[in-house]
């Protein structure tokens, strides 16, 4: 096997393992919280909100710091100071006592949380370019399988032996990771050249003048954003369409699941498709599919063909992100691809904390099936977009 090859799946490996310590604690935080000291409802929810969106939000605004880190210092060398940092920080959060010590452990592993946006640097960086497409669908498929995996594992644990011990599994599980960088990442640090040498301010200045790379990073925020903004309204979506059904939980959970599924194994096959379909055609077939499909999940007439259709928005849109990556690292110099995928990790990120927000106060104001038809008018206009600037596209 080639040796960049080996380095992208230890990767892909590493990020299931981080995906599924950062997404295995949010299924019971805020039960923990009421083991912290908190007793009335409304300030559980209150203090379960803020915890669950400083993490997010402090990746967002460190993540394009992070990757400059890699400039300097290489690329092994930080993922290993990030995966040494979540594995004390989560270890620590074990041994809380109040919600204020809660949040600002939380607040500092998303600090040092940029893991996702090194992993696409390197990738981009061992990757030969007409692998990149296969190599960023599968660094996509990990990302969501982390993300399906960790809340069953979390909430499995945390019910059988209490809401402390998942934060020592993890622990033990990013250390493990450490060591799997530590013994398997083998890569020369990237040399420095005076291109290179321009500050963080110039690099936006360069990024938000490219319209293209402009593009790239809304089509990055608006998967995230329709990824996360269903999650919150669609348990009482469920609830209001089967009747009160006792199974809710249970339902919404194998839906979620299935899309995450769907869009694992759409991004996987990515590599191929590109190989037959232009990028500039698969982003704009993928981006008008999942806007109609949003509009057809409105349509479902019972839990069953939501679910049916909500997998099948799971193939569309695990196209998008792999294939945003790609045109992304591929339209910039070699030596200003780290720092454009911290830029872009950081509004993906940025869409995982709108996203819930948004959904919520559409569906307060105007209902739960406004989501749907909002989200997939986001989609529709992006769509627009992409067609309008075709012309850019090099492939």
């Amino acid at each position: 096997m080639n040796r960049w090859k080996e380095i992208v799946y230890t990767i892909a490996a590493i990020q299931i393992g981080v995906g599924i310590a950062v997404m295995g604690v949010v299924t019971f935080i805020p039960l923990f919280i009421f083991d912290l000291g908190i007793e009335d409802p409304g300030q559980a929810a209150f203090w379960a909100g803020l915890i669950s969106g400083i993490t997010p939000f402090m990746i967002a605004l460190t993540n394009p710091w992070w990757t400059v880190q890699c400039e300097k210092h290489g690329h092994k060398r930080i993922l290993m100071s990030i995966l040494l940092c979540m594995t004390v920080l989560m270890l620590s959060t074990a041994f809380v006592q109040t919600p204020q010590e809660l949040f600002f452990l939380r607040m500092l592993q998303g600090a040092s949380g940029g893991f996702i946006a090194i992993g696409l640097s390197l990738i981009a960086y061992v990757t030969p370019a007409e692998k990149l497409p296969w190599a960023m669908g599968l660094f996509q498929a990990a990302m969501v399988m982390g993300i399906m995996v960790g809340p069953v594992t979390g909430g499995l644990v945390a019910d059988t032996l209490g809401y402390r011990v998942p934060f020592l599994l993890f622990g033990g599980l990013a250390f493990f990771c450490f060591l799997l960088t530590y013994f398997l990442i083998h890569v020369k640090k990237p040399e420095k050249t005076e291109k290179s040498r321009v500050s963080m301010l110039e690099n936006f200045r360069y990024f938000l003048s490219n319209p293209l790379i402009r593009l790239m990073i809304l089509m990055q925020f608006l998967v995230n954003f329709g990824l996360t903004g269903i999650g919150p309204i669609l348990p009482l979506y469920i609830k209001q369409m089967s009747g009160n059904s006792p199974m809710v939980a249970t339902l919404a959970g194998v839906i979620l699941f299935a899309a995450g599924l769907t869009s694992a194994l759409s991004s996987m096959s990515v590599g191929k498709l590109s190989s037959r379909i232009s990028h500039a055609k698969l982003l704009l077939g993928s981006t008008i599919v999942t806007g109609v499909l949003f509009i057809i999940q409105y349509w479902a007439p019972n839990v069953f063909l939501l679910g049916v259709f909500r997998a099948m928005t799971g193939l569309s849109i695990g196209l998008i992100m792999p294939i945003a990556n790609t045109i992304l690292t591929t339209s910039v110099p070699a030596e200003k691809r780290s720092i454009v995928i911290g830029v872009t990790s950081s509004a993906s990120m940025m869409g995982n904390v709108a996203g819930p927000i948004c959904s919520g106060a559409i569906a307060m104001q105007y209902g739960y099936g406004a989501v749907f038809w909002s989200t997939a008018l986001f989609f529709m206009a992006a769509a627009w977009m992409l067609w309008s600037r075709r012309g850019q596209f090099s492939q």
